[in-house]
């Protein structure tokens, strides 16, 4: 199955959609899945993106996570040593070329940029500010390039790419006259075949004319398509398109040109970069579900020549057990006849359909039937060695039972084979192998949990979010909370008019402990919760304020809570929350943690041994990053367990 490939044209409208969300983000890890692709996890304004990377064929961004390799693998690792904790400035699509560019800065304001080239022979390449590649995902040796750790990166040979339609006519007339327009748009303008023939089917012209039988008129209309082109890649709906052929594209808008007998099926997207992602995963899971085909195809392939060959020996030897069986049955009948034959001094006889000749100086007797020819001793008798002979044809009738079992054992296979092979061919398993992608729900983006009676708990993370939160996410039913310090989260208790006092006092816990009450170690913090309509953004007038801050109306309700926070085990996963909230959801095994001084670090290596004791190292590595994420304001004291 072909893979994706995205042309330049197409390229930059998805780097604009890209660009908008992941400038100034942070790279927080890198991975690499089972694919080949590098995942990028990215950090921004409280909210969590991946961005895969396929080299060689597309990037795209998602706002979830996809599952990870348990065990990261060396090229993710040293991807980790040089890109973790790197900010994004910029992204670029490097012009006339599918290469994209990511300039990412550290805190000591060096810079590197990431190469992600999608050419056929693509690869993803770190880079510092004098153009000495760093990092390489593959080593590629070209005719005039190299990319090599320690070479200089050089972009491939420049060529013309036409992205909107000033000149069009002098670029037209600076072509070879008698090449056909279709070829020209392809690949001298880089248009790529797609749109060239988009652009001709439009302008209601013949793909197979030459530039020098282009009339004016039609020089005219071809202007009038390259710009509706151009306009649609820009801004028209993006679609992913499965062909009948199998393959998938995706498109930034339904093409003109594509033949409705062409198409299986269409899928509209919010934009382009969903489409992308949608149309790789999707060949993924074809070319996934294609060598799960294959293997079963020839399985199947195995185990009906198996089958044959073992059903031709079972024939061959029934043939002979039967010749056996036959014969033995003549010779004993005529058992007196033969053995008269060893003391007469005749040497040959014929008895009905057995024929008999003595061999003197070799002992033996040769018989002749319509069953066979065998030769008998003259020394043994002759019912005796006919009994042999039935022997014999008893021994093959038992290796006859034994193969035929065997054969009905190799049916029953190649009917589970073919019973596999038709489920397959309706179901088509749409996954990225084993990589799923799990979209996140609206407050995972925020800090979250669900109190003991059941009610969701969401609260903002710095000034952004709180105000995203309070805009998108406030209704009428519910309780927003907020610490009495200055630089405390809004919380909102969704439906937290109807919950209980139990809820209020733990979402007042836990909006107190992301306060800095906790940083400045507080042991005890007020807080208060009013109802959405006592929420304003808008400040009197000839008053101020600060990003992410609110106006509160009318009466608060207030609450005094202690700073305490438990982090515990459920079904071998880290849970955490307010400790009222732990405490009382039948959690056997959680630690209690308290502002203090020791840092997130420590503290994880502590609540890690204390609840987990010994684990791998990949394991330790995987859970100090999650607790030390919980912990607020990167330190504390671990003072209980249970």
């Amino acid at each position: 199955m072909r893979m994706l490939e995205l042309s330049f044209i197409e390229l930059r409208r998805l780097v604009n959609e890209v660009a908008e969300i992941i400038t100034n983000s942070r790279i927080d890890n890198v991975y690499q899945l089972e694919d080949g692709s590098i995942i990028f996890k990215i950090l921004k304004e409280g909210s969590k993106y991946e961005l895969r990377i396929i080299p060689g064929a597309c990037l795209y961004l998602v706002s979830g996570e996809y599952e990870k390799p348990k065990t990261p693998t060396e090229k993710a690792l040293r991807l980790r040593r040089l890109l973790n904790n790197t900010f994004i400035k910029e992204i670029e699509l490097i012009e006339g070329e599918r290469i994209i560019t990511l300039k990412v800065s550290k805190k000591d304001k060096q810079y590197y940029k990431v190469i992600v080239e999608l050419l056929p022979r693509g690869t993803l390449i770190v880079i510092d500010e004098n153009n000495t590649i760093l990092y390489t995902l593959e080593e590629l040796h070209m005719r005039d390039r190299k990319i090599v750790v320690g070479e200089k990166y050089v972009t491939p040979p420049s060529r013309l790419t036409i992205t909107n339609i000033e000149n069009l006519e002098k670029i037209l007339d600076s072509l070879q006259k008698e090449k056909k327009i279709v070829s020209s748009l392809a690949v001298d303008l880089g248009l790529g075949g797609r749109y060239a023939e988009e652009t001709l089917h439009l302008a209601g012209i013949d793909k197979s004319k030459k530039i020098s039988q282009l009339e004016v008129d039609e020089k005219k209309k071809l202007k009038e398509s390259l710009e509706n082109v151009f306009r649609n890649i820009f801004s028209g709906k993006p679609v992913v398109v499965k062909f009948r052929d199998k393959s998938i594209q995706p498109l930034p808008y339904m093409l003109h040109s594509i033949r409705e007998e062409e198409v299986e099926e269409i899928l509209y997207t919010e934009n382009f970069c969903e489409a992308v992602r949608i149309a790789y995963e999707k060949t993924l899971a074809e070319k996934f579900y294609e060598s799960r085909l294959e293997k079963i195809r020839d399985e199947l392939l195995l185990i009906e020549k198996e089958l044959r060959s073992k059903l031709e020996t079972i024939e061959k030897l029934k043939q002979t057990s039967q010749s056996k069986k036959n014969l033995a049955s003549i010779i004993m009948n005529y058992a007196k006849d033969l053995e008269e034959l060893k003391t007469s001094g005749v040497d040959e006889i014929t008895i009905g359909e057995l024929k008999a000749r003595l061999k003197r100086e070799e002992k033996t007797i040769h018989i002749s039937t319509p069953y066979g020819e065998i030769e008998i001793s003259t020394f043994e008798s002759i019912p005796r060695q006919a009994s042999k002979i039935f022997d014999e044809s008893k021994s093959i009738d038992k290796a006859i039972d034994k193969l035929e079992k065997e054969a009905e054992e190799l049916k029953r296979k190649i009917e589970n084979l073919e019973k596999s092979l038709e489920i397959e061919n309706k179901i088509r398993v749409d996954t990225s192998i084993r990589k799923r992608y799990v979209k996140m729900k609206w407050y995972e983006k925020y800090r979250w949990f669900y109190t003991s009676e059941g009610f969701l708990a969401v609260a903002g993370k710095d000034a952004s979010s709180n105000l995203t939160l309070i805009k998108k996410h406030m209704e009428d039913a519910d309780l927003v909370f907020h610490a009495e310090v200055k630089g405390a989260p809004i919380l909102i208790l969704k439906n937290g008019v109807n919950a209980g006092e139990k809820s209020r006092l733990e979402a007042a816990q836990f909006a107190a402990c992301y306060s800095r009450a906790w940083r400045e170690e507080l042991t005890y913090t007020t807080v208060y919760y009013v109802k959405p309509q006592q929420i304003s953004l808008t400040p009197p007038q000839g008053h101020y304020l600060p990003r992410g801050g609110v106006i509160v109306k009318g009466e608060k309700n207030y609450l005094t809570v202690k700073l305490e926070l438990a982090i515990g085990i459920r079904d071998n996963e880290i849970v955490w929350g307010p400790l009222l909230t732990i405490e009382g959801s039948g959690i056997r095994k959680y630690v209690k943690i308290v502002p203090g001084k020791k840092n997130a670090y420590t503290l994880a290596l502590e609540i890690i041994k204390t609840i987990y004791g010994e684990l791998d190292k990949q394991k330790y590595s995987e859970l100090i990053e999650k607790i030390t994420q919980i912990i607020p304001y990167g330190k504390g004291e671990l003072v209980h367990s249970a």
